[in-house]
C-alpha cells in the first residue's frame, strides 16, 4: 500500500542555470567554454559516424568488387574448358555493377560530408560577445 506524501515536500526538479547580473564574466565565459566544447562534440561524433558508414559500406563492396573480377575471369576461361560459362558471367556482372554503384555512393558520401560549420560559427559569435563585454566592462568603468 502505498504511503501519501504532501506536495510541498516532493523534490523540485532542477532548473537550467540562467545568468544574473552578479555573475562574473569568467565564469560565463567558462559555461560557454563548455557548451562550445559540447557542440564540438557532437559535431564531430556525427561526422565520425557519417565517415564510418561510408567507410563501412565500401569495404565491403571493394571485396565484392574483386570477388566479381574473379567470378567473370572465370566465365571468360570457361568456353576453353567446354563448360557453362553464362551464368558466370551473369552473376559476376551483376555483383559487380552492384559494387561499384556502392563505391560510388561511398565516394559521394565522403566528398560532402558537412564540416561542422555550426562549432565554429559559435566560437565566433561568443568571440564576438566577449570582446563586447570587455568593452563594456572597459567603458563602464
Amino acid at each position: 500500500m502505498a504511503t501519501p506524501s504532501r506536495l510541498d515536500d516532493a523534490p523540485t526538479p532542477a532548473r537550467p542555470e540562467t545568468p544574473t547580473r552578479h555573475e562574473s564574466l569568467v565564469t560565463r565565459l567558462v559555461r560557454l567554454g563548455a557548451l562550445e566544447l559540447e557542440l564540438g562534440w557532437a559535431e564531430t561524433r556525427n561526422l565520425v559516424i557519417r565517415v564510418a558508414i561510408a567507410v563501412g559500406v565500401a569495404v565491403p563492396a571493394l571485396i565484392a568488387l574483386l570477388a566479381s573480377i574473379i567470378v567473370i575471369v572465370a566465365g571468360a576461361l570457361a568456353p576453353l574448358f567446354d563448360t557453362p560459362w553464362e551464368h558466370l558471367v551473369i552473376a559476376g556482372g551483376t555483383v559487380a555493377l552492384l559494387a561499384l554503384a556502392a563505391l560510388a555512393w561511398s565516394a559521394w558520401r565522403l566528398t560532402h560530408i558537412a564540416w561542422p560549420q555550426q562549432t565554429l560559427a559559435s566560437m565566433q559569435e561568443t568571440w564576438r560577445w566577449l570582446v563586447a563585454q570587455l568593452r563594456s566592462k572597459l567603458t563602464s568603468r
